[in-house]
C-alpha cells in the first residue's frame, strides 16, 4: 500500500527501500508538505512503495525520496513529474544516486559553478565545510592555469554533498552567486587530455572529456530578452564556446527571439557538461532547458 515518515532514521535522512533504480529524489518541496502529500502526488505515475522526507530538527529540508514498484515507474516520475506543481512550488525530480545496499554513496562530490575567477580551492573548502566534512576542494583550470569558473568538492558522505546542493546554491562567494549540482561524472575513465585539472596540491584530476557524441546543445525556456552574448557567457562556465545561435521569428537575425537556441562547444565533454550541469540553472529568472543537439544529413536539428 505504501508508507512513509519524515526523517525516520533519526538523523534526518530518509529510509531507503527497494533498488536504487526504483527510487527518485525530489527537491524544492514546500516546507509544509508531508510525506503523505508527496506520496499522493507521485502515485499518479505508478505504485509508490515508500515516501520519505529529509528533516533537520524535526523540520522538513524541502526534499525527500520516493520508491516505486518498478524502474519504469521511477523513470516516468522523472519525465512526467519534474517541474510539476506541488503546494505552489515547481518540484525537481531526479533519479536517486545513493545505493544503501552497497553501504556507500555512489557520489559524494558536487559541482560548483559561476565562480569568480579569483576564487581558490581554499575558498571553496571554507564555504563547503559549513555543511559537512570536506575531503577535497578543487578549482578547475585551463592549460594556462587560469580558473574556468567552476570547481569540484568532495564530501565525506553523500548526505553532506546533498546538503551542499540544497543549501549553498544562490550563496554569494567573492561577489558572485554560485550554483551547486551533484557531480555526475564520477568513476568514468579519464580522457588523455583531461580538462578538469584541480588547483590543490595533491595532483588529483576530476572530470572527463569524451571522444564521442555531439559538441552542440539545444537550450530552451530562455527569456526573450536574453542575448547571444549573455547565453555564451553563461555556458562558458562548462567549456569553451565556439558559436551561439538564437532562434528568431522567420529566421530574421533582427527578429524576435523564440526563447531557444543552439550552443556549440569545442569538445564533446563540454557539451555533455552543459547538459549535466546547466540544465535547470537560472538565467534572468528562468530555468534553462538544456539537451544534446544533433543534425541529420540535411542539416536539420534534432534534440534528445
Amino acid at each position: 500500500q505504501g508508507s512513509g515518515h519524515a526523517g525516520t532514521s533519526g538523523s534526518g535522512m530518509p529510509q531507503m527501500y527497494g533498488p536504487v533504480e526504483n527510487r527518485v529524489y525530489v527537491s524544492n518541496l514546500p516546507w509544509d508538505v508531508t510525506w503523505q502529500q508527496l506520496k499522493d502526488h507521485m502515485k499518479s505515475v505508478g505504485g509508490v512503495i515508500y515516501a520519505d522526507l529529509f528533516t533537520e530538527g524535526g523540520r522538513s529540508k524541502g526534499c525527500g525520496l520516493v520508491s516505486f514498484k518498478s524502474r519504469e515507474e521511477a523513470k516516468r516520475a522523472v519525465i512526467e513529474l519534474h517541474d510539476s506543481d506541488l503546494g505552489g512550488r515547481k518540484i525537481i525530480v531526479r533519479e536517486d544516486r545513493v545505493d544503501q545496499l552497497e553501504g556507500q554513496a555512489k557520489d559524494c562530490r558536487v559541482y560548483i559553478g559561476n565562480l569568480s575567477w579569483d576564487v581558490t580551492w581554499k575558498d571553496l573548502k571554507d564555504l563547503c565545510r559549513t555543511v559537512g566534512e570536506v575531503k577535497r576542494a578543487d578549482v578547475v583550470e585551463d592549460s594556462q592555469g587560469n580558473s574556468r569558473g567552476y570547481g569540484i568538492v568532495e564530501f565525506a558522505t553523500a548526505a553532506e554533498a546533498q546538503a551542499a546542493v540544497e543549501t549553498l546554491t544562490g550563496q554569494e562567494l567573492r561577489g558572485r552567486s554560485i550554483f551547486v549540482r551533484e557531480d555526475r561524472e564520477v568513476g568514468r575513465p579519464l580522457h588523455s587530455q583531461d580538462a578538469w585539472r584541480g588547483s590543490s596540491s595533491n595532483g588529483y584530476d576530476y572530470g572527463y572529456d569524451y571522444d564521442e557524441g555531439t559538441t552542440k546543445v539545444f537550450v530552451g525556456n530562455l527569456p526573450y530578452t536574453v542575448t547571444w552574448q549573455e547565453l555564451k557567457d553563461s555556458m562558458r562556465q562548462v567549456g569553451e564556446v565556439v558559436h551561439v545561435e538564437l532562434f528568431t521569428d522567420h529566421g530574421d537575425p533582427k527578429g524576435r527571439s523564440k526563447g531557444c537556441g543552439v550552443v556549440e562547444f569545442t569538445t564533446y565533454g563540454a557539451a555533455r557538461r552543459a547538459v549535466q550541469y546547466m540544465h535547470d540553472t537560472m538565467i534572468q529568472g528562468r530555468l534553462m532547458y538544456v539537451r544534446e543537439y544533433y543534425e541529420d544529413m540535411n542539416g536539420r536539428g534534432r534534440r534528445f
